[in-house]
């Protein structure tokens, strides 16, 4: 059974970030991809394994998560491309050891609370609720850059 070393919400899933400065601060054997999109993109799949030379790159439904995390015994780096994929795998019962909230996308809908990361009320309170199950949830968009508190950035929600 793989051990998750860090979650992680992204909605560029791998790039430069992932592979020169995570990878390195949290050193892991895989990376797993939870997107139900991106299962049926070979062709991102493709790009996204290329990316990340010398690791196993799983790109899995949500709902096949903790197969996929069973599959072999191993550290894996988890990342889910937004917030609600993140939310419902946590519904579903997926044990989540930490949330790092590193790059939520600017919409209309939501606001910049800190660098990379924009969110709406709906998927502020999402991780509220994932925080109170005991869950450390926190913004951090690369390691270089000092944790930011969930609760410190509900004012900028509102």
């Amino acid at each position: 059974m793989g051990k998750i070393k860090m979650v992680r919400i992204d909605y560029r899933m791998v790039h430069g970030q992932i592979v020169a400065k995570w990878i390195k601060f949290r050193p892991v054997d895989r990376l797993i991809l939870a997107d139900d999109d991106l299962v049926n993109d070979p062709f991102m799949g493709d790009i996204y394994r290329m990316a990340v030379p010398g690791r196993e790159v799983d790109i899995v439904k949500l709902t096949d998560i903790q197969a996929a995390i069973d599959r072999k015994d191993d550290t894996i780096l988890l990342i889910f491309k937004d917030v609600d994929s993140a939310y419902q795998a946590f519904k579903d019962g997926l044990e989540l050891p930490e949330l790092n909230v590193g790059a939520v996308q600017n919409s209309a809908k939501r606001k910049t609370v800190t660098q990379g990361v924009a969110l709406s009320a709906d998927e502020y309170a999402k991780l509220k609720e994932i925080k109170a199950a005991g869950v450390n949830v926190f913004l951090q968009p690369i390691p270089e850059k000092d944790v930011v508190n969930l609760e410190s950035v509900e004012k900028k929600i509102k």
